[in-house]
């Protein structure tokens, strides 16, 4: 990338218009040639040849970027609901080996 370097269009316009007034009226090749070259460079200055680039506005994808999010949502809260589940299934006792010794002796003692 370039270094940009910005000046103000209306001096060098200024600048190419005096310049242009002292060579204009020249008798010799250099000096209509130099005027020439003069006039040209004012027509592209004020045709916006060399204004600066309009500023770049970043590509965002904003449905993908939702999508994204929602998929990290998603994947949250089943960690989440995992966990809850878990957690109950903890406090509770089952599927544990106290839990099931327990229940085997309950069922043992109704059982006549």
């Amino acid at each position: 990338m370039t270094d940009k370097h910005y000046v103000d269009k209306n001096s060098i316009r200024n600048w190419i218009i005096s310049e242009k007034t002292e060579f204009k009226d020249g008798e010799s090749n250099y000096a209509r040639g130099r005027a020439d070259g003069l006039e040209l460079l004012l027509r592209l200055l004020d045709g916006g040849k060399f204004d600066p680039d309009p500023p770049q506005q970043p590509d965002i994808q904003a449905e993908s970027l939702i999508q994204q999010k929602d998929a990290e949502i998603a994947r949250l809260n089943k960690i989440i609901k995992d966990a809850i589940d878990e957690n109950e299934r903890l406090l509770s006792g089952e599927g544990t080996e106290e839990y099931d010794s327990a229940l085997t002796e309950l069922l043992k003692e109704d059982t006549p």
